[in-house]
């Protein structure tokens, strides 16, 4: 049975995490303008492909989730997340018309590395995002994009996962940062405290653009920081059987949707509405309302940690590079 930490032990827990997290407005300022020309490239590739195709793994394949839904319904052009590559997993159909964007942190997981290799070898163009630029994925990559995010001083990623959720989502076409960032920035002012709002969650659920990476997203965030993994599923995909399950439900919602009302039990709401548990700045784009639910997420996660006397700087088993082949 875990002891919950004397409360002033619980500000020094998860510090190095709280840095991180706390670094993403300018992250988020300045990561488009950074890679301007990248993304000029990369949207030419786009614009007379067949299609594009996500190669990555963890937190950057959340990312890269988000940013698909985005180019899909902004570009009208096809997007498919593959699985997540490794040894065992069987070869996916590529074409050489199709664009292959490799979404990756360090940029050097093996596994990843040999499926952008194949991809080459099909005759694909690859885009790579990465926070690593001299990284072995982005010298395999025709067009290589940076999160300019700054190294991250544990493995719970935060700062490089919306930066990468932006730079994959702007492969659609420019996109409203000034806003973000202003909301971002007043999410981050809010006492951490405030988002541990009743029980730890059982499950994760979250609405809008990329509605499942999002939850997919924060309940990683719960098992890095917490050691806790709550289930994670869509608004949509949670209403039609998970809700049957017991527990609490943390919800990442907008009062619009018209789904968020069929919310029942135990449900801590958070979202842009006065009348929810933990409330988030308002922003009319819908991959700015995906980071914002992220960055709300991340904060939950780090909040639930200490109040449960965990670390969220502790890697837990974990390194920021997985050697998975």
């Amino acid at each position: 049975m875990r002891v919950a930490a004397a409360p002033e032990v619980l500000v020094t827990l998860g510090r190095s995490a709280e840095r991180d997290l706390r670094e993403q407005p300018p992250v988020l300022a300045r990561v488009l303008d950074v890679n301007a020309a990248g993304l000029d490239a990369a949207r030419a590739l786009l614009a007379r492909s067949g299609g594009v195709r996500l190669l990555a793994i963890g937190s950057s394949r959340h990312a890269a989730g988000i940013g698909a839904a985005a180019v899909e319904s902004r570009a009208g052009v096809p997007c498919t997340v593959l699985p997540a590559p490794g040894a065992a997993v069987p070869a996916f159909a590529l074409r050489p018309d199709h664009v292959v964007v490799a979404v990756s942190q360090s940029g050097e997981t093996p596994s990843l590395l040999a499926a952008v290799a194949a991809a080459r070898a099909a005759g694909c163009p690859v885009v790579s995002v990465t926070n690593a630029p001299g990284s072995a994925l982005a010298a395999l990559a025709d067009v290589a994009l940076d999160c300019a995010a700054g190294p991250e001083r544990v493995v719970a990623a935060t700062k490089s996962v919306t930066a990468q959720a932006l730079l994959v989502s702007a492969l659609a076409g420019p996109l409203p940062v000034g806003p973000l960032v202003d909301a971002v920035t007043a999410l981050l002012a809010t006492d951490l405290e405030a988002f541990a709002r009743g029980a730890p969650p059982d499950h994760v659920v979250a609405g809008g653009l990329g509605a499942e990476w999002v939850a997919d997203e924060v309940a990683l965030k719960f098992a890095e920081m917490t050691g806790r993994l709550p289930s994670a599923d869509s608004l949509v995909e949670h209403l039609h059987g998970p809700a049957a399950a017991p527990g609490t439900t943390l919800a990442f919602v907008d009062p619009r949707d018209p789904n968020a009302a069929a919310l029942g039990g135990h449900v801590v709401r958070v979202g842009p509405d006065a009348s929810y548990d933990v409330v988030t700045p308002f922003v009319d784009d819908a991959v700015a309302a995906a980071v914002v639910a992220l960055v709300a997420g991340q904060c939950a996660a780090l909040a639930w940690s200490r109040r449960a006397g965990a670390d969220a700087d502790a890697p837990r088993g974990l390194s920021k590079v997985t050697r998975s082949a």
